[in-house]
């Protein structure tokens, strides 16, 4: 009887595993996110990158051209590229810019290799170290940067260019968003996601608050700061829809 019991056991046995070799294949196939998975999370993103307001208390807004080239590596979903001015109507007040940079893509592949560190030096421009920092230049400051009542963890870069015999300089405030996981610091936390075929195609969005002035006449770490809570404030909303959004 034991014989037989065990007989039969082992006849069993490798229908039982295919069987279960099956369920672990349409188990992982389930877990699998198709692009067309995730459309309404992407149209709720492109709508609200639409919405970034114009006028924010005193700065006033103009878009700028998004080259070609960039739509063709990025493949966007949704992109912004806008310059805000200073302008209370005080007279011989200095004039203040910012630009604001929001890059959104479908597929976080797009996204991998596209930030101020490849991006800022392909156009001529070189990194600059910071003081007391031992990391280099290129690797940026990590920071946390304040608008509202939220801290955003993100990069500081800074870069020098020579033009017309004058030295400028740019400082870019940098921070990723992947669906799902979050305000990411840089690109290493992208590449995860790139990786994830249960992820990749929630994408990812970046966002870079931009400073460019003479480096002689370079304006002060805490006004750039101030300057990134006044035009980050109004994007929190879009920010929380960006991370959250593909759960809803």
């Amino acid at each position: 009887m034991a014989l037989h019991l065990r007989q039969l056991a082992f006849g069993l046995t490798p229908p039982v595993l295919a069987i279960g070799l099956l369920a672990g294949v349409v188990g992982e196939r389930r877990g699998h996110v198709k692009p067309a998975d995730v459309d309404a999370y992407h149209a709720k993103a492109s709508e609200g990158i639409k919405a970034v307001p114009y006028l924010v208390g005193f700065w006033y807004g103009h878009d700028k051209e998004v080259t070609a080239a960039a739509q063709k590596l990025l493949r966007p979903n949704a992109i912004l590229h806008r310059v805000y001015t200073y302008n209370d109507g005080a007279p011989q007040r200095r004039l203040r810019s910012a630009g604001v940079l929001i890059v959104q893509c479908r597929d976080s592949r797009d996204m991998v290799g596209h930030y101020p560190p490849i991006c800022y030096r392909t156009h001529g421009m070189t990194a600059e170290s910071f003081s007391g920092c031992e990391q280099k230049p290129e690797a940026g400051l990590a920071r946390g940067f304040q608008a509202g009542d939220k801290t955003i963890e993100g990069i500081e870069y800074r870069f020098t260019r020579l033009a017309q015999g004058q030295v400028f300089r740019t400082t870019v405030y940098n921070f990723f968003i992947v669906p799902r996981k979050g305000v990411v610091r840089d690109m290493k936390g992208v590449e995860t996601a790139a990786e994830d075929y249960r992820q990749r195609y929630y994408g990812a969005a970046q966002f870079q608050v931009v400073f460019d002035s003479l480096a002689s006449n370079d304006i002060t770490a805490t006004e750039r700061d101030e300057i990134f809570a006044t035009l980050m404030a109004p994007n929190l909303t879009l920010i929380q829809t960006l991370t959250t959004g593909a759960l809803q």
